[in-house]
């Protein structure tokens, strides 16, 4: 009487706690269903847009009849069942349903139906005798029958999505995966084998212990076969490591365990060896930023999509998990992961975490030893598989391309998984029953909870620690998704012209470059190709996520799952100029800088040949394929030879040092300079044989003499204090800095004096050692980004990026090198230079000009990848007559 009473009391407390946990799921999904809905209108910001897409509220009745269905039925046939397990995996499986309605719509009809069917064959199998006899009694035939369906598939196996591997059997549309069910039949096989060998001293003595290893061999033979024939790594490790933990439970023997791990690094080393596959992914791996665009894409965008999630999540709807390929099936995590975030990664990894702790809770409460097996081969599995995608999506293991149990798409998966459910629903949960294989299963449970645990922290390494520098990742599509919504910032002209603006309506915004003159400036901003120029390093400020309160971008983000609008720029550049330069250069392959030496700000920066940032998308193939780099901003990235436009810089040195005299006579001046089997000449005739005159015609034999005098050490010092081996910071891309061997400039110091040595140059970097010249002594911090415009609409000034202007050269030495340099008819200080070789084809042309005039000091570099110099004379004069005008 007491003991029915007590079953009655404990039936009538499982079915209130398991309906309380229905409940609460089906709020979650309707909750989840309702954010679906309204994402578009948060996106659009307009009611019209709510409820577009109303596939996923199927799932709400279905998911609904299913765990009526199934809650009635197990009050009647399993009282005594454990009311976790069901809540938990409808919970999964309505969660994984949601989420492939979210990114692969075309799927979720397919996989609600799979859910149904799932359900009806639980149904059937907690309908059987409770003993499950019926189970163990035909093993071998269960068994037999997996086998040969998963050998069917290598004759007539398919691939749904086409290619390789063809791991289903499909008809009609409908597709079937034998190694999914074949999982669950080893299971109750191996559950079978071990208890009927259990308490026959089997595992005694060395020889026992032998036998009890040959069917570990033998499975891995069976998983390294498969992973040759069919080209699955994911199916070998998981049936590898389901004989090991039965084993291990079946004997109590850690070596079993640490055997299997020697031959899961065997077989992995094979599968390396033989399969491209495997390579492939082991490669990617390791070593997945050496290719983010190519093979490693996939696992680039899941630890993006992780990153952009970040604690909370971008909210249902609201992320981007779809640039995750394949984000339905392999990668769900990764999409679970970016809309609900670290929190709801932690989430679904509890849930799957209670699922394998409640089964095997199970097996150490079961009555007989075949259930206790089968309890734990069942939660095993379902944990093993779990873990395994999931690290591969964290990268902790490479990619093994199975699925996540009741989460990820695949009919196949979600209805074996169903059933493994069904058959813990059946093993009743006994508090008196004899507990077996307790201290194993412990070390398990142990064993479980420490790989949930790693799992977890690598999902906050992704969504916390990593994800600034990720989700600024250039490669990453959702900056450019979000721009479609958020309108950027404009990027204007030092007098308010504008060059970069969004146009277009909230969801179709696109980016518009009024005058394309600016694009070695302004870059671009494109959702296929990325970024480049202004539009990249001042992307926080142009997109809103910098600028703006951090409470108001933490809120905004919240609420829409986007930053506030952005905010304008305004630059240094005077488009006027900017035009005027871009037309003198003609088209010429080349680049042309002006600044203003005293204040620091670059007026203009053009490089040739460029592109239309408008038409991007249809010219990209050709820009990229094109012999003359079109892409490649030649003024900041652009590394030449100097060659003897280093003369006015050396000229200066050495009368800093007091080694030479701009007046002093250089014996033919005008002759060519032989140097390692080249001949130098000079750019121009030469006025007189005086050293300055010289240097002003670009003549190698006077900049030669110049060189001798100062020396190795000296020259370095020039180098250094003018800033030629350094990069130049003007929030843009530049070329990285030089490194200058001091030993090879003592040893040849007449070859770096002419600037044929190691020291290559940009045309930036030019005019900014040209430029501390025209400012007597004062090398510049020069500035690009003059300013940002604040929420309130007021213009902040930005600071400079580097160190504040500093004295490199004596102001007297300067001076007098200015005045030797100058054109006694103009005024003006110019030099005209040639170089030998670089990264472009031989004889390159410099011009370096400049003007001390009435309102503004101009120094102006022209660069031209092809002589004659005469042609970079004119470009700098015109150039230099242009910028006079500019305010």
């Amino acid at each position: 009487m007491w003991t029915n009473t007590w079953a009655a009391e404990t039936a009538s407390s499982t079915d209130r706690r398991e309906v309380a946990l229905l409940r609460l799921a089906f709020v979650f999904l309707v909750l989840a269903a309702l954010g679906l809905s309204l994402s578009p209108v948060v996106r659009l910001g307009n009611w019209s847009a709510f409820g577009r897409g109303w596939g996923h509220w199927l799932v709400l009745p279905v998911w609904l009849a299913c765990a009526v269905v199934a809650h009635g039925t197990l009050r009647r046939r399993c009282p005594q069942r454990d009311p976790y397990l069901l809540p938990t995996g409808l919970l999964l499986a309505g969660w994984g349903l949601m989420t492939i309605w979210r990114v692969a719509p075309a799927f979720g009809l397919r996989q609600t139906g799979w859910l149904a069917l799932g359900t009806v064959l639980l149904l059937v199998v907690v309908r059987q005798p409770a003993d499950l006899r019926w189970l163990r009694r035909y093993r071998y035939l269960w068994l037999t029958g997996g086998v040969f369906l998963l050998s069917l598939t290598l004759v007539f196996g398919t691939n749904p999505s086409g290619g390789a591997p063809r791991l289903w059997l499909g008809c009609c549309g409908f597709y079937f995966q034998p190694s999914e069910p074949l999982r669950l039949l080893l299971v109750a096989y191996l559950a079978a084998y071990f208890a009927d060998r259990l308490g026959l001293g089997w595992t005694r003595g060395p020889l026992q212990v032998s036998r009890a290893l040959a069917p570990l061999l033998f499975v891995w033979g069976i998983s390294v076969a498969l992973l040759a024939v069919q080209r699955d790594l994911g199916t070998g490790s998981l049936f590898l490591w389901l004989l090991a933990v039965l084993l291990y439970l079946a004997t109590g023997r850690p070596l079993v365990l640490a055997v299997a791990g020697l031959l899961t690094l065997a077989g992995a080393a094979l599968g390396y060896a033989l399969v491209d596959v495997v390579r492939l992914r082991v490669d990617t791996w390791l070593s997945p930023w050496t290719d983010p665009i190519g093979g490693a894409y996939q696992l680039v965008q899941s630890m993006i999509a992780l990153a952009s999630g970040g604690l909370l999540g971008t909210g249902p709807g609201l992320g981007a998990p779809g640039f995750v390929p394949v984000a339905h099936s392999d990668f769900i995590f990764a999409a679970i992961a970016e809309e609900w975030g670290l929190a709801g990664g932690v989430a679904m990894l509890g849930l799957l975490a209670v699922l394998v702790s409640r089964g095997l809770r199970l097996a150490a409460r079961a009555r007989n030893a075949f259930a206790a097996l089968l309890a734990a081969g069942l939660a095993v599995t379902l944990g093993l598989q779990a873990v395994l995608i999931i690290a591969g999506v964290l990268r902790l293991l490479p990619l093994t391309g199975i699925t996540l149990p009741f989460v990820s798409y695949g009919g196949s998966s979600l209805v074996t998984s169903m059933v493994a459910l069904g058959l813990l629903l059946l093993m009743p949960s006994d508090e008196a029953a004899r507990r077996w294989l307790a201290l194993p299963l412990r070390h398990l449970q142990a064993a479980m909870a420490a790989l949930w645990m790693g799992l977890a922290l690598a999902l906050g390494w992704w969504a916390v620690v990593r994800a600034p520098d990720l989700v600024a990742r250039t490669d990453n599509p959702r900056r450019a998704l979000a721009a479609r919504f958020v309108p950027r910032g404009r990027i204007l002209d030092r007098g308010g012209e504008v060059l970069a603006e969004t146009v277009g309506q909230r969801g179709s915004y696109r980016r518009r470059y009024p005058d394309p003159v600016v694009a070695p400036i302004v870059g671009y901003d494109s959702l296929r190709y990325g970024q480049a120029g202004v539009e990249a390093v001042m992307d926080p400020w142009l997109r809103g996520e910098a600028g703006h309160p951090a409470l108001e971008v933490a809120w905004r983000r919240l609420l829409t799952g986007f930053p506030p609008p952005g905010l304008d720029l305004r630059l240094t550049v005077d488009l006027a100029l900017q035009r005027g330069a871009a037309e003198a250069l003609g088209g010429r392959r080349g680049a042309v800088v002006v600044l203003d030496p005293l204040s620091g700000e670059v007026l203009a920066l053009v490089s040739s040949p460029s592109y239309d940032p408008n038409l991007l998308d249809q010219t990209w193939p050709g820009l990229v394929a094109r012999g003359d780099a079109p892409l490649l901003n030649r003024a900041t990235q652009g590394r030449y030879q100097p060659g003897t436009a280093l003369g006015p810089l050396i000229l200066a040195g050495g009368l800093e040092a007091g080694l030479v005299d701009a007046e002093m006579p250089v014996a033919e001046a005008d002759g060519p300079l032989a140097l390692n089997g080249e001949r130098l000449v000079c750019a121009l005739t030469p006025a007189s044989p005086r050293l300055a005159d010289g240097i002003r015609a670009g003549c190698p034999r006077p900049l030669a003499e110049a060189g001798r005098r100062l020396g190795g050490e000296r020259l370095l010092n020039v180098f250094s204090a003018l800033g030629l081996a350094d990069a130049v910071e003007i929030r843009l891309e530049s070329a990285p800095p030089v490194v200058v061997r001091a030993s090879e400039v003592l040893a040849d110091p007449v070859r770096w004096a002419v600037g044929q040595g190691g020291l290559t140059v940009t045309p930036l970097q030019m005019a900014r050692a040209f430029g501390a010249l025209m400012a007597v002594g004062t090398r510049p911090v020069l500035r690009l980004v003059d300013a940002v415009a604040t929420p309130g609409g007021e213009w902040q000034g930005l600071p400079a990026l580097e160190s504040p202007p500093q004295r490199v050269l004596n102001a007297e030495a300067a001076q007098t090198a200015l005045e030797a340099l100058r054109d006694p008819a103009t005024g003006r200080v110019e030099v005209i230079a040639t170089a030998q070789g670089g990264e472009a084809p031989a004889g390159l042309a410099w011009h370096l000009i400049g003007d001390n005039g009435p309102t503004r000091t101009l120094a102006v570099v022209v660069l031209l990848e092809a002589r004659p110099a005469s042609e970079a004379q004119r470009i700098g004069r015109t150039v230099l007559g242009l910028a006079r005008s500019v305010p």
